[in-house]
């Protein structure tokens, strides 16, 4: 017998006993990893499945049942956490992440005199940590919050890209549905948060300390980066920033810019669209039919943003052909929230609109 073979073997007699409670077994096997139950049910099976299929939930399987002409089968997927060897893919990410962000920073502020003095690489070292700090606690905050709801999920994969960031992100693959809508909401809104604090912090810190240097006069074929202002960036920026002198502009820290790249990163997870962590949180919230309203007005707002900013019609492309726009139903649609989760649900929601930018990058050539 192969090694699969004695795995479903086992998890054929875990769950025997779940089913044998309600339904005589007439025959088990496999079909791929499926396993199947044939059975008569002892009782109309509208009164025992839903509380069979909850307990096997709970040990981490998802049951379907199927009739045909009176006879019964019940089809059972192993949806637990996967064992993982040693992620050498998410290791090597991660490391390429690294220093794509300490080249980028230091290119950003010395451009290619960082090739004759290794030195200037310094300051991108302090913003890679700021930035891996804010995408590690938002990656990691989906991580632990899949784990407690023992869902199959990978650990984080950091992607290194020759962007004005070095990196697009991060993500974490899921492995297995979502059992419920508030799974769901758990893991989505816990990477926004758990990013979000220490993106304020580190903007803080950066604001706070924050020294101005000599405005640049533009020459001909100079070419600039504008950076955009949330409402939550405009009130820190008077809160705690110092007086900035006539003639003099912000210097763009690592501690800065790694707390705006962690604000519009929260931003942009925030979306209500698709599998992005907005589409998780409204979709909870609200349910399929109210967010697929509210995923494509979105929809069309990022359209019609697209003629401020063309990095709009991007992003809606993404999600049009990637991310899509609708969300996949969860395993069990019809638990509903309790009352804590809806207002950290709107807390989430109250954290995209301060973080919004409809403008986020201007470029300036002279």
């Amino acid at each position: 017998m192969g090694t699969d073979d004695l795995k479903l073997q086992r998890i054929a007699e875990l769950l025997y006993p779940e089913i044998a409670e309600f339904a005589e077994v007439v025959a088990v096997y496999h079909r791929g990893s499926d396993i199947i139950f044939e059975i008569n049910p002892k009782i109309p099976h509208a009164v025992w499945f839903e509380t069979l299929k909850k307990r096997c939930l709970d040990l981490g399987f998802f049951l379907h049942l199927y009739e045909r002409e009176g006879a019964f089968a019940i089809v059972i997927k192993d949806i637990r956490p996967k064992k993982t060897k040693v992620p050498w893919v998410n290791i090597l990410l991660a490391v390429l992440t690294i220093l794509s962000m300490v080249f980028t920073y230091a290119m950003f502020r010395n451009g290619e005199a960082v090739f004759h003095d290794t030195s200037l690489l310094l300051p991108g070292v302090w913003f890679m940590l700021a930035l891996m700090c804010i995408l590690g606690c938002h990656e990691f905050g989906h991580y632990f919050a899949a784990r407690y709801h023992k869902a199959d999920v990978s650990l984080p994969y950091f992607i290194p890209a020759p962007t004005l960031f070095g990196t697009l992100g991060a993500f974490i693959k899921s492995r297995s549905p979502f059992k419920n809508r508030i799974e769901l909401f758990d893991v989505g809104v816990a990477g926004p948060l758990a990013g979000f604090v220490p993106a304020l912090i580190i903007l803080i810190i950066g604001l706070a300390t924050a020294k101005f240097e000599p405005a640049v006069i533009p020459q001909h074929g100079d070419t600039f980066f504008e950076f955009g202002d949330s409402l939550l960036l405009i009130v820190l920026a008077k809160l705690v920033m110092p007086i900035h002198p006539e003639g003099y502009q912000l210097t763009m820290s690592p501690m800065i810019y790694a707390g705006w790249v962690g604000l519009f990163v929260t931003m942009m997870n925030l979306l209500p669209m698709g599998q992005l962590d907005g589409g998780h949180i409204i979709y909870a919230l609200v349910g399929k039919r109210t967010h697929r309203i509210i995923a494509y007005t979105a929809l069309g707002i990022l359209l019609v943003l697209g003629f401020v900013w063309p990095g709009w019609l991007v992003w809606a492309a993404l999600i049009v052909f990637i991310v899509k726009v609708k969300h996949p139903p969860t395993l069990d649609d019809h638990m509903n929230l309790d009352s804590r989760r809806r207002k950290i649900g709107w807390l989430a929601v109250g954290i995209f609109v301060i973080t919004f930018m409809p403008l986020p990058i201007q470029t300036i050539s002279f």
